[in-house]
């Protein structure tokens, strides 16, 4: 169950850092073998909740880091990397936090993925009451 919740925290902090380079307008999405649109759900022609420019400019990079990073220092809890294993939970929700804003600022159909994978994570979290020393067992 460790390397599942791992594995989960990773490719959420991936999806996240995708919106740092969105795919241009009229990009043809890459092959479907590969993920396509899926693992690459930000691109140029979305219609997003905030104007281009300015604030979406602004908060789109700010957004993407900040979840991309709590993930990764979450997958850092629970390998035991440098990060104390009592954060593993913060970490998770302020990941999400971050992530679920970017989603719906960038809303498409290609979203679903990126806030079912933030439901997971945070059902796992909340429901199942997962945590560090829980997994290691």
């Amino acid at each position: 169950m460790r390397w599942i919740v791992l594995l989960l925290l990773l490719f959420a902090a991936h999806i996240n850092l995708t919106a740092l380079v969105p795919a241009a307008a009229g990009q043809a999405p890459p092959p479907w073998w590969v993920g396509g649109r899926l693992i690459w759900p930000f691109g140029l022609d979305t219609h997003t909740l905030l104007p281009s420019g300015g604030a979406l400019d602004t908060l789109t990079p700010l957004l993407a880091i900040a979840s991309a990073v709590f993930f990764v220092l979450a997958a850092g809890a629970l390998l035991h990397w440098a990060v104390p294993a009592q954060w593993f939970g913060a970490l998770v929700v302020a990941g999400a936090a971050c992530s679920l804003v970017l989603q719906m600022v960038w809303i498409s159909p290609w979203a679903v993925l990126p806030l079912l994978l933030d439901g997971l994570l945070l059902w796992g979290l909340f429901s199942s009451r997962v945590t560090v020393p829980g997994l290691q067992g």
